[in-house]
């Protein structure tokens, strides 16, 4: 004996229809730009990203701070002066990388500090926006799965990119990570 199952006919074409009116909504009238969320860096749809070369990257910063920060260091004074407070734990210092200041810039991220190991920052993108650039940062979070040291950090990441004369925005997202 064979047994049919009837599909009904109702949900298959009103799941069709909706399908179309969402592809619909998204090409009629449509301006190309997303509305960014209240207090959130607006950005323009497909915005290049700017080239960036890190200079150091680490979880022990000399720089103090309660909360993460962004530093935009656009002179060479500025340059030593951050440098120094950044390997303030390291003796000797190492002197300060070399930076072209008449076409680049230095952006560092500090996060704040930590009560354990475990913890990292890695700035991933730098998009040029309306009047600023995002800096959009990973801060990698060890999960309680995870054995880290019992020693204070302050995670830390450091690059150069092309000079510009606009303000910068930080762009942080947190991701526990899994160890086991």
């Amino acid at each position: 004996m064979m047994i049919l199952t009837r599909i009904p006919f109702l949900p298959a074409a009103a799941a069709t229809l909706v399908l179309l009116g969402l592809a619909a909504c998204n090409s009629v009238g449509s301006s190309g730009s997303t509305p960014a969320p209240q207090g959130s860096p607006t950005m323009p749809v497909n915005a290049p990203a700017e080239v960036f070369e890190t200079i150091d990257m680490g979880d022990q910063s000399g720089v103090a701070g309660g909360e993460s920060q962004i530093f935009k260091i656009e002179t060479q004074t500025e340059w030593d002066d951050f440098w120094s407070r950044h390997q303030g734990n390291v003796i000797p210092p190492p002197p300060a990388p070399s930076v072209d200041f008449s076409k680049e810039m230095v952006i560092a991220v500090v996060d704040q500090q930590q009560t354990s190991g475990g913890f990292q920052l890695e700035i991933t993108e730098i998009v040029q926006g309306w009047g600023s650039l995002s800096v959009l940062v990973d801060k990698a979070v060890p999960g309680p799965d995870c054995i880290v040291t019992m020693a204070l950090t302050r995670p830390f990441h450091i690059v150069k990119t092309a000079r510009t004369t606009v303000s910068l925005d930080l762009v942080m997202t947190q991701e526990p990570y899994s160890c086991g």
